[in-house]
């Protein structure tokens, strides 16, 4: 575990670059916190620094959004936001295809509200963000 403060959009930046880069097998980043604590702020630098040219906005109506990227280890970026669901379980990922992108390789899983699954999804990274003070987070990552 290890906790990060975060006090600028570039201090978002540099961890979002430095998670990527500590991965290891790992392809699914689960995204914790209250609303407005940088969940998205972190996933547009994620995008960032996989080569995504297309604006990345939180999918919270259409649930998933998948984005191609310019990386050399993954092909597409699949941004999911669980906000509008009370909870998730296996049979509600495989509906929404989800399942199928956390399979593949070639895709980096990102999931902001993760709080909302039923469990936790093996061979994760969790990622924690608390508002400290108005620019400032904490940024806990598992």
């Amino acid at each position: 575990m290890k906790i990060n403060i975060s006090k600028s959009l570039e201090d978002t930046n540099k961890l979002a670059k430095n998670v990527l880069a500590n991965l290891g097998d790992k392809k699914l980043l689960l995204l914790q916190g209250d609303l407005g604590s940088g969940k998205t702020t972190f996933a547009k630098a994620v995008a960032q620094h996989l080569g995504v040219e297309d604006v990345v906005t939180s999918p919270t109506f259409t649930l998933m959004k998948v984005y191609k990227t310019k990386h050399k280890q993954f092909d597409r970026l699949v941004h999911v936001d669980l906000y509008r669901l009370d909870s998730v379980g296996v049979d509600e990922l495989v509906e929404l295809g989800l399942q199928e992108f956390i399979d593949d390789s070639k895709s980096l899983v990102l999931i902001e509200w993760s709080e909302r699954l039923e469990k936790k999804i093996e061979n994760s990274i969790q990622i924690i963000f608390d508002i400290k003070k108005d620019k400032e987070r904490e940024i806990v990552v598992k």
